[in-house]
């Protein structure tokens, strides 16, 4: 029987945990943390409105997700995004400018210009050599023009990573599509063989799962999911210890030891480490300094949310949100209009909206954080609403930057915990920033502890 300990409670924690214990029934699994179960996720009611100050939605691409609502039992409290919450919009002089979806969209788009369609046509066909530490925005810039980087990368690394796609490694955030533009003779063969090898990848470990790709959550707000994974794993004889662990060293085997400063918890014979970089350096301080040292490195790009309620017969409006690329010189990175997005976020009477604002946490009070999320929104929507009330959320460190570098720090990280026996690294500063990065993540690791 193996003793497994995982070290953090957020989604990648715990997903590792499912997926282990479903693997290896046998073993004995403990989840140390600190906080609380979920990690990032951070539900919470406000004014009968449901706010997700944190992570708002799972994005399934590959059934992985459904699978286990169904095993869960949650299905019949999962949720798909509303058909109002359809149509996403861009930032462009001003104006929300519907987001192009699919070959069609690209072409009609008026976010790109007419000269760099032909281009981005003719681009498939042609093969391109993008060196490791390119940046996002000169991928999309090389691949398919000036423009496409300005209003499609731009605004896509601000919404999903917080940071510019000048500050954002592709071959990081695209490991795999980066390795198959390098190889391929054409562009579209790359894209063709990297959709259908992740295709085939799921459906021979899935088989058939029935979902629609798309967003979800669930009643009650994405806690419901990690509520949900904490009683089932309890119930699959799990241990979770609310002690945050501070040290590691090794027995007389070289098995891995945790301790924290309260207690030790003995040997192990894997470790599997979810938490940020600062925990890493500090749990490795006297363990390995060349470890400790190299980690904590990483860098990390701070994100401001700004709920706002409005009256909706003064401000509503359709769609899901917009993104605003970094040429459109707005001091904020988008906006979500939460309530189209999931049934029951807000009731009748309220226009729930969540903003993103990035920099560093203490450099604005929320009062000045409310009014700027107001006086941008009332700006690019042409109205003149006040908000009933507006809440700040501050997440610091923030999310994980994968800047130019990134790619050689991680290989060089994961490097040296491979010297340490037992010991594997994952979580948002190793496996990518989303969710489902984290979900897949976990399966795939548990599939390698069964060979």
């Amino acid at each position: 029987m193996q003793r497994i300990a995982i070290v953090g409670a957020g989604v990648s924690g715990l997903s590792h945990a499912w997926f282990l214990k479903k693997q290896l029934p046998e073993s004995e699994i403990s989840i140390f943390y600190s906080g609380k179960v979920g990690g990032n996720i951070a539900t919470e009611t406000h004014d009968n409105c449901l706010l997700e100050p944190g992570p708002d939605s799972y994005l399934d691409r590959t059934g992985l997700f459904n699978q286990m609502v169904d095993d869960l039992g949650l299905r019949e409290k999962l949720l798909f995004e509303e058909k109002r919450s359809a149509k996403r919009y861009i930032l462009k002089d001003g104006y929300m400018v519907k987001a192009p979806t699919g070959p069609m969209g690209l072409f009609l788009t008026s976010l790109i210009f007419f000269p760099e369609k032909i281009r981005m046509f003719l681009a498939m066909g042609k093969k391109f050599s993008l060196w490791p530490t390119i940046t996002f925005f000169d991928a999309a810039r090389n691949v398919l023009g000036i423009s496409a980087a300005e209003y499609l990368a731009s605004p896509f690394a601000r919404g999903v990573y917080g940071s510019e796609a000048e500050d954002l490694e592709f071959s990081s955030l695209y490991p795999e599509l980066f390795e198959k533009i390098s190889q391929a003779a054409k562009l579209k063969l790359a894209l063709k063989e990297f959709s259908k090898e992740n295709r085939e990848y799921w459906q021979k470990e899935l088989g058939d799962v029935k979902f629609q790709k798309g967003i979800y959550n669930f009643q009650g707000g994405l806690i419901t999911w990690a509520q949900a994974l904490e009683e089932k794993l309890k119930a699959a004889g799990v241990n979770f210890i609310a002690d945050k662990i501070s040290r590691i060293s090794q027995d007389e085997t070289r098995k891995p030891v945790l301790s924290s400063k309260a207690k030790p918890y003995g040997s192990f014979d894997r470790v599997i480490f979810t938490v940020g970089s600062a925990d890493l350096a500090y749990i490795f301080r006297e363990h390995d300094k060349e470890l400790s040292k190299r980690v904590v490195e990483m860098k990390y790009a701070p994100i401001n949310v700004v709920y706002s309620a409005w009256n909706p017969k003064e401000f509503s409006v359709a769609g899901y949100g917009f993104l605003v690329p970094r040429k459109e010189r707005a001091a904020i990175l988008g906006t979500i209009f939460a309530s189209n997005v999931f049934k029951g976020r807000s009731p009748a009477d309220r226009f729930l909206t969540k903003t993103m604002v990035s920099g560093a946490s203490d450099v604005f009070k929320d009062d000045d954080l409310s009014s700027l999320a107001e006086e941008s929104l009332c700006r690019i929507l042409r109205s003149r609403a006040k908000p009933l009330w507006s809440k700040v959320y501050r997440h610091t460190p923030g999310i994980p930057q994968y800047a130019p570098g990134h790619r050689e720090w991680r290989r060089d990280v994961l490097a040296l915990a491979a010297k340490h026996e037992g010991v594997h690294f994952t979580g948002w500063n190793f496996s990518g920033v989303g969710m489902a990065n984290q979900l897949e993540a976990a399966y795939r690791f548990s599939k390698t502890m069964t060979k």
